[in-house]
């Protein structure tokens, strides 16, 4: 898509008298129908033998610069895929730009086609003889005088100077390369490779005159090797330059055009900036008192020829009227802007522009196809009728079926058999496991491995942390790491899908916790009703999978999980508020702190009386005396205000440790989320800033407990861990746990928290599929949607039997170790965003994490370290964290913002303002719901609400249209967002 902008229109061209532009624009769609009926079954026809000659273009615009014999071709823009304009100044290339050209130039450049030299297949191996068949052709067309050629040849053989070359000598930042002057051209004899340059004065048989008998020798520019430098890496793998040469000069009466496409690329090092084989060459040279702007047309068929549609035909015309027909197509897929002065907040988004652009490509499909079908069926028959709709679809080629490929399997769809689901799982993965073992041994899989290390480390204690919180230390840090390790293992080595990171997670610890309040208030062995629930679970798992449930994930639509999102996210919050509040309570912020119960120290120090310039100092020291005295002993004047200074809990009332709290606990916050904006700004190159950023719990965990260890004076309560592999409470319980000690009944009850339990595994599991398998993640090897739940579940089933927390496959993680695991290109074109190379689809990176989390075991020391503050705060990071990816939270600020800011999004500009808050109205009042039932004593019971919401959306239907729907409750990816999305908001749970 490209953008004009209009200016006036040349009176003429090449002294013939021009066409007005409506005149050529109505010509254009009188025979638009026929001509792209005829270009497309000639396509189709030639489609076959044309395929293997398209190449990617390299496109350089050198423009004739100097006078006299300082005259040379200056490199002054070029194409990969975006327009980069060079920077005089600072003699380098600008940022790269979408190209805006005026409409005037194209209709210059389309005269110039239908009037100059077009020569297609020219059979050439050096730049001399296309000169000398350029020259004969214009003398040919009667377009230049016959003693003008070797004039005009003289100037295709000047030497072209690109960015970083300097023709005086000094200092130089870049590849240098000596080539000939206007004076010094290289005489190239057939016998020889070797170039030798020849004085003018001896081409010319000692005359100033500039003439060169090109019939006799052949002449080209000299240069020395080139260096390989960065931009060729840019450029595709078997591209073909363009190469557009633009200038006045004084000989010429009139502009003078040559277009010629060579029957094969060869080699003209002297002229391209890079050493790749040059195809095409465009030359416009002219007097400079004309109404053409040769900077102008030069932008024009230089755009035009990076346009892939453009220099696919260029490549497979065999004429100019297919050259004309795509410079009409070009403009009638063109957006032209008037002229004003804008400013950038009045242009419409991209998105907009770009659904403009594909609705104007849809018309000219459907005229198409009614014109095929009912003026002219007999054209094309039904097979080529089949490509032909392809083709005026844009080229894109379907999903299926065209390339004779099988439609690769969608998990989300039935099979009905029993166990279907499972049974393709396994026959889809388990042939490639040599692979996933081989794929795994390489630098990059070990360079992931480092990183998802510390996420996954720093992940298991802040949720081994909390989960000891929530129950009372009976599951802690010490079965955290170990099942993570374990579990971990086992996992990787038979899932379906072995990218997904598993582990606890919020809402599984949330569950817990109110499982244990629901035991304590009944009675009940807390850990034993695990065992039992573990034992449902899978016995759950077995019967959905039987009947592939798990394609029923599709009904959780983002409606419900943004609710379940908000849910957690919000949780998080006021988790970590009631933790920092809980600190005040307990070391509350006192001008005094006078303890009682202090057992008096063995001895005291005799004071003593100073003598200082004859006066004693008899009033501080007994003001020093009272002071120990009652500090020491406890004897206050009122001794109901005395502190306590410790309980069964550990230290109370301790001085500074809640404000050294608050401190720990926003600075980790603070700076983790400083490192998370950090990743997508200006600074530092693009590894350094994600690395940085994907590092930043780590590095916020690391820094906040170096603090808290060098300021010993501050008590700060830290984290519980045992020695060794002992459990968390060695006093009450064990690594077996019984299953007796329970009412006869209660194993059949504890079906019941079971399914709520799988519920959740359910739907962060498949979530977390879904978002690691989707289609622009470029995964090869399939998932395992059906098969990867059933074994979590049995997974589940030994923790209970072990005491372990619950696993589940960890959204956020997933995401972190998918993205580590994918190799981003390194050779796309200036100013095109990366995209992905390649995926390392393997098993080891996800195993080797599970034995380094366990062995981190025996850092017990230092986890005993970390100050519980600091976990605060890495909770408070993922609550705030993950609300940026979370649509509900941005559609709650538009309740309070005038319309004229709101965002240029599809669920402002598709959907009515009131069904939008309407729709945001049930969204809150559902989760104003679940938050009310997760504070009460049926907190368990809150996974069932979940279900509930999927009834709820279809009612929705009622009310709302299929495309207000669509813009409210689908998960499109929004591609005009400047920055990088991190794992949190790619992640609907933040886990």
């Amino acid at each position: 898509m490209a953008h004009f902008l209009d200016i006036p229109y040349a009176d003429g061209l090449m002294r013939r008298k021009s066409s007005i532009a409506s005149s050529v624009l109505a010509r254009h769609y009188i025979n638009n129908a026929s001509r792209s009926i005829n270009s497309s079954c000639a396509q189709i026809n030639e489609s076959d033998k044309a395929n293997d000659t398209n190449h990617k273009v390299f496109v350089q615009l050198n423009e004739l610069t100097g006078s006299g014999e300082n005259q040379e071709w200056k490199q002054t823009a070029r194409w990969i895929k975006y327009e980069e304009n060079l920077e005089e100044g600072a003699d380098r290339w600008g940022r790269p730009h979408v190209a805006a050209l005026s409409f005037h130039s194209l209709l210059n450049l389309r005269h110039c086609l239908e009037t100059g030299v077009v020569l297609m297949n020219l059979e050439a191996n050096d730049l001399s003889i296309v000169a000398h068949r350029v020259v004969e052709q214009m003398v040919a067309r009667e377009l230049i005088h016959e003693d003008d050629k070797p004039v005009i040849a003289r100037a295709l053989l000047l030497r072209h100077r690109h960015v970083n070359e300097n023709t005086h000598g000094g200092i130089f930042y870049g590849s240098r390369r000596r080539l000939s002057s206007f004076t010094s051209i290289l005489s190239v004899k057939n016998d020889s490779r070797k170039p030798r340059i020849i004085p003018v004065v001896e081409i010319n048989g000692g005359q100033s005159e500039m003439r060169l008998n090109i019939n006799d020798e052949s002449y080209t520019s000299s240069q020395e090797d080139i260096k390989m430098c960065t931009i060729l890496k840019r450029i595709p793998e078997g591209a073909e330059a363009t190469t557009v040469l633009v200038g006045t000069v004084d000989f010429l009466e009139q502009p003078t055009i040559a277009f010629v496409r060579l029957a094969e690329g060869i080699p003209m090092p002297s002229i391209t900036e890079v050493p790749i084989p040059v195809r095409f060459l465009f030359l416009l040279l002219g007097p400079k008192k004309t109404d053409l702007d040769y900077h102008e047309v030069g932008r024009s068929i230089a755009t035009l020829m990076s346009n892939e549609h453009f220099h696919d035909i260029a490549y497979k015309a065999d004429d100019r009227e297919e050259l004309l027909s795509a410079i009409d197509d070009f403009l009638e897929d063109s957006i032209v802007l008037p002229p004003s002065k804008w400013e950038r907040q009045g242009l419409l988004p991209f998105e907009e522009l770009k659904a403009r652009s594909d609705m104007i490509r849809l018309r000219k499909k459907k005229a198409l196809d009614e014109m095929i079908k009912s003026k002219q069926p007999s054209l094309v028959t039904s097979e080529e009728e089949k490509k032909l709709l392809t083709v005026g679809g844009g080229g894109g080629g379907g999903d299926g079926g065209s390339d004779g490929k099988k439609p690769p399997n969608n998990p989300l769809e039935k099979t009905n058999r029993l166990w279907g689901g499972v049974i393709n799982d396994i026959k889809r993965r388990y042939p490639m496991y040599k692979s996933d073992i081989m794929d795994g041994l390489n630098t990059e899989t070990l360079a992931a491995t480092i990183f998802m290390y510390f996420a996954a480390l720093s992940t298991a204690i802040t949720f081994g942390g909390l989960c000891s919180d929530k129950t009372d230390n009976l599951i802690g840090i010490s079965e955290s790491l170990l099942s993570d390790a374990i579990f971990g293992m086992v996992f990787h080595l038979l899932a379906g899908q072995p990218l997904l990171i598993i582990g606890t997670t919020g809402p599984l610890v949330l569950f817990d916790e109110a499982l244990n309040q629901f035991c304590i208030s009944n009675d009940f062995n807390f850990l034993t009703v695990r065992v039992y629930v573990g034992c449902w679970l899978v016995v759950i798992a077995l019967l959905v999978s039987a009947f592939e449930g798990s394609v029923y994930v599709r009904m959780f639509t983002r409606f419900t999980q943004e609710i379940f999102s908000a849910l957690i996210t919000l949780l998080f919050i006021f988790e970590t508020t009631i933790k920092l509040v809980s600190v005040y309570v307990r070391h509350p912020l006192l001008s005094e702190y006078v303890y009682k119960n202090i057992t008096v120290a063995p001895l005291l120090p005799m004071p003593c009386l100073e003598v200082s310039n004859g006066t004693t100092s008899i009033g501080l020291l007994e003001n020093n005396l009272t002071m120990v005295v009652n500090g020491t002993l406890g004897l206050a004047s009122n001794i109901d205000h005395l502190l306590i200074p410790e309980d069964t809990r550990g230290p109370r009332n301790q001085p500074n440790t809640a404000l050294f709290c608050t401190i720990l606990m926003f600075g980790t916050f603070s700076l983790a989320y400083y490192l998370k904006l950090f990743r997508n700004s200006h600074f530092l190159g693009r590894t350094a800033r994600r690395a940085l950023g994907d590092f930043g719990v780590p590095i916020s965990i690391a820094i906040f407990v170096l603090v808290d260890y060098l300021t010993p004076q501050v008590y700060t309560e830290k984290l519980s861990v045992p020695e060794g592999l002992s459990p968390s409470d060695q006093t009450r319980r064990g690594w077996l746990i019984p299953m007796g000690g329970v009412p006869s009944w209660l194993p059949f009850l504890a079906s019941i928290p079971a399914l709520l339990m799988y519920i959740l595994i359910f739907m962060e599991t498949h979530i977390a599929e879904l978002i690691v398998d989707k289609p622009e993640r470029g995964l090869k090897k399939g998932s395992g949607l059906h098969m990867d739940v059933v074994l979590l579940c049995v997974i589940n089933t030994v923790c209970g039997f072990f005491g372990m927390p619950w696993h589940s496959a960890a959204t956020v993680r997933s995401v972190s170790h998918v993205s580590a695991v994918t190799i981003m290109s390194r050779t796309h074109a200036p100013g095109d965003a990366p995209h992905i190379a390649d995926v390392k689809e393997q098993r080891v990176s996800g195993f080797v994490v599970s034995v380094l989390v366990g062995l981190s075991v025996v850092m017990a020391p230092i986890l005993r370290l970390i100050p519980m503050s600091v976990l605060f705060g890495v909770f408070l990071y993922l609550g705030i964290a993950s609300m940026s990816g979370v649509q509900l939270f941005e559609r709650l600020r538009l309740f309070l913002m005038p319309v004229k800011h709101h965002p240029q999004v599809p669920f402002v500009r598709r959907v009515r303002m009131w069904k939008m808050h309407l729709f945001t109205f049930i969204q809150v009042l559902a989760l104003a719901v679940m938050l009310a039932v997760k504070s009460s004593p049926f907190a368990m019971a809150f996974p069932s609400f979940l279900i509930f919401m999927v009834p709820i959306r279809i009612q929705m239907e009622k009310f709302f249209t299929p495309l207000e729907l669509r813009a409210l409750d689908s998960s499109q990816p929004n591609e005009g967002a400047e920055d990088e999305p991190d794992f949190y908001e790619q992640a609907p749970i933040p886990a």
